[in-house]
């Protein structure tokens, strides 16, 4: 298995899985918010953190069609995880902090993930949107499993996409998406 990373940069989350690259438009923090020392809503500090593929969770209900009752309980548990917890999307896996470019001032935040969801921004995890399911299908397929496996994930000084910074946490959600597809 070859070396796998990623890195936050500019908007982009780039998957390099030694035999290719994939890039995933991403998002941390709120719109509006460039400060990533702002409990729940700065985007998540600068730094290196490591992923464990093992610790991945889903809530790939629609793969389990073939048993009603596994269906519904795993439905009615995306539902009640997105309606209580924010906007997970289908996958998560935590982010566990290796290095922060700026200890005395960020190393207090912490519980970051690498998720998916529905609406664009966070409360500070990354946010790779609905592109989460292929992201995650990417790791799980490049992964051993054996331990050896673990993705470097290096968050660049500037994480989200330029403009960011100018936008309103509470703009409307077609605006966001406007801006959003924008290259």
């Amino acid at each position: 298995m070859s070396f796998r990373y990623m890195v936050l940069k500019n908007g982009w989350l780039i998957f390099n899985y030694g035999t290719g690259i994939a890039n995933f438009r991403a998002s941390t923090g709120r719109p509006g918010i460039s400060d990533p020392s702002i409990e729940n809503m700065g985007p998540i500090p600068p730094g290196w953190y490591i992923i464990y593929p093992s610790e991945i969770s889903d809530v790939y209900y629609w793969n389990k069609k073939e048993n009603v009752v596994n269906y519904a309980k795993t439905y009615a548990h995306y539902v009640v995880r997105n309606a209580i917890q924010g906007d997970w999307g289908s996958y998560r896996v935590k982010l566990h902090p290796y290095i922060f470019k700026y200890p005395g001032r960020d190393g207090h935040r912490s519980d970051f993930f690498l998720h998916g969801g529905k609406n664009i921004g966070s409360a500070g995890c990354i946010d790779v949107g609905r592109k989460d399911v292929e992201l995650f299908n990417l790791i799980q397929k490049t992964s051993t499993y054996d331990g050896t496996d673990n993705i470097l994930v290096e968050v660049t000084d500037t994480p989200n996409k330029p403009g960011w910074e100018y936008l309103k946490a509470n703009s409307p959600i077609e605006e966001l998406q406007r801006w959003w597809n924008d290259l």
